[in-house]
This record gives C-alpha cells, sequence and structure tokens, in this order.
C-alpha cells in the first residue's frame, strides 16, 4: 500500500484525493492546505483524513510514501 500526502485542496485537490482513495494500492493519510475553508471540506467528506495547514508536516511525516502537489489552475 503506498501511503499518499496531499498538499493542496482547492480546484484539483478534491478529485486528486478520490483517485487516490479509488487506485487500487493506494491511500490518502493525510491533506493539506493553506485555507480553513479547504481542511473543513477534507473533513466533510472523509473524517478519517488528518488535516493540516503546514505543508512540512506532510513532508516530514514518516506514515506517508508518496506526496502530490497539487497546485492552483
Amino acid at each position: 500500500m503506498i501511503r499518499v500526502g496531499v498538499i493542496g485542496f482547492g480546484y484539483w485537490g478534491p478529485n486528486i484525493v478520490r483517485n487516490f482513495q479509488q487506485a487500487e494500492g493506494t491511500r490518502v493519510v493525510a491533506v493539506c492546505d493553506k485555507s480553513d475553508k479547504s481542511l473543513r471540506r477534507v473533513l466533510q467528506a472523509y473524517p478519517e483524513m488528518r488535516v493540516s495547514s503546514e505543508a512540512n508536516d506532510l513532508l516530514t511525516a514518516i506514515d506517508i510514501d508518496a506526496i502530490a502537489v497539487v497546485t492552483p489552475v
């Protein structure tokens, strides 16, 4: 199982998280975004998801194997 962290949950972030969650062999374990509104959206859709407003929390996490950086369009 590849454990993924996603940085950015704006326009494309929800689609990226959903695709990783549905893909066989991957699971999103954490999402980072500077926006409190975006973090609330994450928790509404995925109550078990770890969230943070600091990218460094994901970059230094020992339980994350890969990071997807989702930048604005």
